[in-house]
């Protein structure tokens, strides 16, 4: 039995306008995705921008308290503690939040480095609940 030529090249052409469109839908939501994380990482970067600024008061406050009771009074020497580590938490959220804004897995990869390294208990303080379980599972591996 013969199969008509005409018949044959418009089957594949179907196949291939399927192909075509299934890709171009896949661009599409890929794109959107990827832009839809860029503008989150975006407005959480101007979170971190406000947390710094927080933290740069904090910091400015406890030193001239610091200054003016010549640094006996404890209150103001746990509070300079507390707002150095905050400006440190803050600039590095800060730089991971900038790379994630060009590259998301690395600027993630760079924050949980920092936290996993050298600073575990700011793991419940600014990692989010849903991957704090995460990350004790991989501690308590250890």
């Amino acid at each position: 039995m013969k199969i008509p030529i005409g018949i044959q090249p418009e089957k594949e052409s179907d196949a291939c306008e399927d192909a075509a469109s299934i890709k171009e839908s896949v661009q599409k939501s890929s794109g959107f995705s990827s832009l839809a994380a860029r503008v989150f990482f975006f407005l959480l970067l101007l979170g971190d921008i406000l947390w710094f600024c927080y933290a740069l008061i904090l910091f400015a406050f406890a030193m001239i308290g610091s200054l003016l009771t010549f640094s006996r009074m404890k209150l103001f020497v746990e509070l300079r503690a507390n707002a150095i580590l905050t400006l440190k938490r803050s600039l590095v959220c800060g730089i991971s939040l900038m790379v994630a804004l060009f590259s998301p897995a690395f600027g993630i990869m760079i924050a949980c480095t920092y936290f996993l390294m050298y600073d575990r208990g700011g793991i419940e303080e600014v990692v989010p609940s849903s991957l704090q379980t995460q990350f004790k599972d991989f501690l308590n591996k250890e």
